[in-house]
């Protein structure tokens, strides 16, 4: 048995990460690196438009070593605070 493992980070709006691991494999060595290619190319595709800080891929071997990576950083445009309505008026009473 082949496996590889695609390792995704995210970093999200609040500066905070997370991480998903995914895996392939195959009997036949040739078969499990391109399986193991096509989920890498499929998470950086998301990773290229999506709408986080950064969202990072990595493929690595079943021992660890690292045979590709590439990661996307995107500019967030702060969400403008909503401003505050206006509060009425009240003419004052002649009790």
């Amino acid at each position: 048995m082949n496996q590889f493992y695609i390792i995704e980070i995210q970093q999200y709006n609040n500066g905070e990460f997370g991480h998903i691991v995914h895996f392939a494999f195959d009997e036949n060595p040739t078969k499990a690196r391109l399986k193991a290619e096509a989920k890498y190319h499929e998470v950086l595709a998301a990773a290229a438009v999506s709408e986080l800080q950064s969202h990072s891929a990595t493929l690595l071997t079943s021992d660890g070593r690292a045979i590709m990576n590439q990661c996307y950083k995107h500019v967030i445009e702060p969400t403008p605070e909503p401003e505050p309505e206006p509060e009425e008026e009240t003419e004052p009473t002649g009790e």
